[in-house]
């Protein structure tokens, strides 16, 4: 456990990844690999499968489970990989835990509380909590909170150290909400904590310096943008943070047309140059006018230029990797052809 653990302590960037679909909404199996590696590029440190980015909550556990592996099979140990598992029934969600805790590449197991009836009790929710930290059998575990779509508002901190008291696997929390006060409270915890919102990454920047860690929708697509944010908070330039804070807002702004969030998120995707495809259903997908719409928004001029020119590429992380790569092969290639002279000359 203390390998997997460390490794998602080790993740600050982490993007929620979106679970690719056809025109079909079959799974779209064959473009994660290039997914991956897209993220990869782009400094992503580690990917959570099924959450509500990916949509998890509205799949078969069956489905959850081989896009877990196809995802782990692409990653192939280069990544940290995070699984949520939550769901609304309380045995298929155990049966899940159960089953990734066996999958060999799950890194941590996530689970929110269940959705749809808001009156849940406290004691009711943690004890759901314990008993999926020890469905999990010893794999790290962590906890996704996001009270604006559970509609629960318990104290967090006091779950958290509840947690802590009862799950020896309990590591950490995802923290979708943002109550800058609740969340300073929650890093005295000393757990990590990955942050939900991106509108909350200077903050934590400023809060937690270079232990920021971020899960957000918007890490699929401008991960760069909330990196540089995070550097220029440790390099003390806090005017210019706040200026690109903005513009990550101003985007995320532009991105949300007429509220459908999950598809709006899936179609940025189109820009970077990896389709998703429609979202699950019931989830609606963006109409043409719809697409129109965000296009005309992303052409709008922020700080720094246009809104898209903001989003990282496919295309620029992979020739990167390419160019990277021929250099490498070429440095080696010439340090073993000086290494051969050299021993020639010697022994002359």
């Amino acid at each position: 456990m203390e390998d997997t653990r460390n490794k998602i302590l080790s993740a600050r960037y982490v993007a929620p990844v979106f679970t690719p679909r056809d025109e079909t909404r079959n799974v779209n199996y064959s473009i994660i690999p290039k997914y991956v590696d897209y993220l990869i590029g782009a400094g992503v440190q580690g990917i959570l499968v099924g959450g509500s980015a990916g949509q998890g909550i509205l799949q078969p556990n069956s489905e959850r489970l081989s896009v877990a592996r196809a995802f782990i099979a692409a990653a192939d140990g280069r990544i940290t990989v995070i699984v949520h598992a939550g769901g609304v029934n309380y045995e298929d969600t155990l049966s899940l835990c159960r089953e990734l805790s066996a999958t060999e590449g799950v890194d941590g197991i996530m689970l929110s509380t269940p959705i749809f009836y808001p009156y849940y009790t406290y004691s009711g929710m943690l004890e759901f909590l314990c008993d999926a930290g020890k469905a999990c059998n010893g794999k790290p575990f962590l906890y996704y909170h996001f009270p604006s779509l559970t509609r629960l508002q318990y104290d967090v901190v006091d779950l958290v150290k509840s947690l802590k008291k009862r799950l020896r696997n309990f590591v950490g929390l995802k923290y979708t909400a943002n109550d800058e006060e609740i969340y300073k409270r929650l890093v005295k915890q000393k757990i990590k904590i990955f942050l939900g919102f991106p509108s909350m990454t200077l903050v934590g920047a400023q809060t937690q310096g270079g232990q920021v860690s971020l899960i957000t929708g918007p890490t699929n697509f401008v991960n760069g943008v909330m990196v540089r944010i995070v550097d220029l908070v440790l390099e003390g330039n806090s005017r210019k943070a706040k200026t690109l804070q903005k513009d990550l807002d101003d985007l995320m702004t532009m991105v949300v047309v007429e509220q459908e969030l999950m598809s709006a998120m899936t179609h940025v995707m189109d820009f970077v140059g990896l389709p998703m495809g429609p979202p699950v259903k019931p989830l609606s997908d963006l109409t043409e006018s719809q697409k129109r719409i965000m296009k005309g928004n992303l052409n709008k001029v922020g700080s720094e230029g246009k809104y898209i020119d903001m989003l990282d590429r496919y295309d620029a992380h992979t020739e990167t990797a390419s160019i990277y790569t021929s250099y490498l092969l070429i440095g080696t290639l010439a340090y073993l052809f000086y290494k051969l002279v050299n021993t020639k000359v010697n022994s002359s």
